[in-house]
């Protein structure tokens, strides 16, 4: 069977050791995601370890978890929206008025 045209590189819920970010480049690569973390290790040694944490961190921030698989993230993230839905009801009773024209009235000699 082929393969989606559309991959999309997404943290991995299944192959994580922190945040699953070298497991969704692995997949995303097709390269095992061990290789990808031993040399991330080294990387980071080697350049003082600041900016190794530094990428990491915001590649863990930037890339959205697996979306079959959510991790914590993920699910606090849908409890909130079903919370919002359960909120709209009410907002959705109220009436919405269109085609309103403005007029200033004078009372009292005020405007």
């Amino acid at each position: 069977m082929r393969e989606s045209q559309h991959k999309k590189l997404t943290r991995s819920a299944s192959d994580r050791m922190v945040a699953g970010v070298f497991g969704g480049i692995g997949t995303y690569f097709r390269i095992p995601a061990n290789v990808l973390r031993v040399l991330y290790v080294l990387l980071t040694i080697f350049t003082g370890f600041v900016p190794g944490i530094i990428i990491y961190f915001i590649l863990m921030i930037i890339m959205p978890a697996d979306p079959q698989k959510p991790d914590l993230l993920g699910i606090l993230k849908s409890f909130s929206e079903s919370q919002k839905k359960a909120q709209r009801p009410a907002e959705q009773s109220r009436r919405t008025l269109t085609d309103v024209e403005e007029k200033d009235i004078k009372r009292n000699g005020r405007s």
